[in-house]
């Protein structure tokens, strides 16, 4: 098949991949304007830019995709395929293709429409989520369904993990639905929308942590902000990052002598750190001070006396 592919982050490059493997002719691959920035000031490629170079694929780069319609139809694709792509797509657009636009989505819709659906699952605590390949339309992630996939949701994963998973999963899902999509052969799934449920872009402010909040919702803050922005609060004035951690019930053997008589209080015991929070405690196993590296908390206790001190959340 003719395919042009649009996407942008490290999730769609295994999806891009699997479509070259395949032996489908991807005719050019259109990704978001290049933005991140290295120390040094230097823009950074986009990983699909990065991969479609690397395998001598064109790549296009538009700040609104939709005024480009036209130049996309001169490629007379048979369908267009989007993965995390970051864009809205227009009428004009969804038409440049004559089997018009599949997105691989990361989550089993019509649950976590939007742009977080990764992070999403997992700060609701969710132990299923998986992967949806739909027929785009107007509208957030409304369109038909071609076929769904479930993917586990472990205790340990983290956004990074967990996108690693769906969007492998992802890549397998559509090269084994596009034969039957192109020979017409798939009977489309209308979603439930009374089902429906919404997820937000991800800002740097959803970090910050709120010591009120259940031990349980914070360990699911921590792996869903993971690896950016990060579950953040703050120690004695200085930002403190909670890159890992895990969490602690009230009942367990190893809380039953520590004291806390406020949210965000830490107690530090046997070289471990517990933070007080609503229900139960949360236990920080890798931290990063603002400007410092990343430090197991063994490590970061050395250099730090933090027992009984109350952390911020602003």
């Amino acid at each position: 098949m003719r395919i042009v592919f649009m996407g942008t982050p490290e999730f769609a490059v295994p999806i891009l991949d699997a479509l070259v493997r395949e032996g489908h002719a991807v005719v050019a691959v259109v990704s978001q304007p290049d933005r991140e920035k290295d120390k040094k000031g230097n823009l950074l490629q986009t990983p699909v830019k990065r991969y479609a170079e690397a395998n001598g694929l064109l790549c296009l780069q538009y700040d609104k995709v939709s005024q480009h319609a036209d130049e996309l139809r001169a490629f007379a694709p048979d369908v267009m395929i989007t993965a995390a792509y970051g864009q809205l797509l227009s009428e004009s657009v969804l038409q440049a293709a004559t089997g018009g636009v599949l997105n691989v989505h990361a989550s089993l819709l019509p649950a976590y429409r939007g742009a977080s659906p990764v992070q999403s699952a997992i700060l609701c605590g969710e132990t299923v989520t998986g992967v949806t390949v739909m027929k785009t339309e107007i509208g957030m992630d409304t369109g038909d369904m071609l076929a769904a996939e479930r993917v586990a949701v472990l205790p340990e994963d983290t956004t990074q993990t967990l996108s690693e998973k769906l969007s492998q999963t992802g890549a397998s899902l559509l090269v084994r639905v596009l034969p039957d999509y192109a020979a017409g052969k798939i009977k489309l799934m209308p979603q439930d929308d009374a089902r429906a449920t919404y997820c937000k872009k991800v800002t740097k402010a959803d970090g910050n942590i709120n010591w009120g909040d259940s031990a349980h919702e914070i360990f699911c803050k921590v792996r869903a902000y993971n690896p950016w922005p990060s579950a953040y609060t703050y120690l004695q004035g200085e930002l403190l990052k909670i890159h890992a951690a895990e969490e602690v019930s009230d009942s367990a053997e190893e809380t039953a002598a520590l004291r806390a008589t406020a949210f965000g209080q830490v107690c530090v015991w046997e070289n471990k750190l517990y933070i007080r929070c609503k229900n139960g405690w949360l236990k920080p196993t890798l931290v990063q001070l603002a400007g410092k590296k990343p430090l197991l908390i063994d490590e970061f206790l050395r250099g730090k006396r933090v027992d009984g001190c109350v952390l911020n959340n602003a």
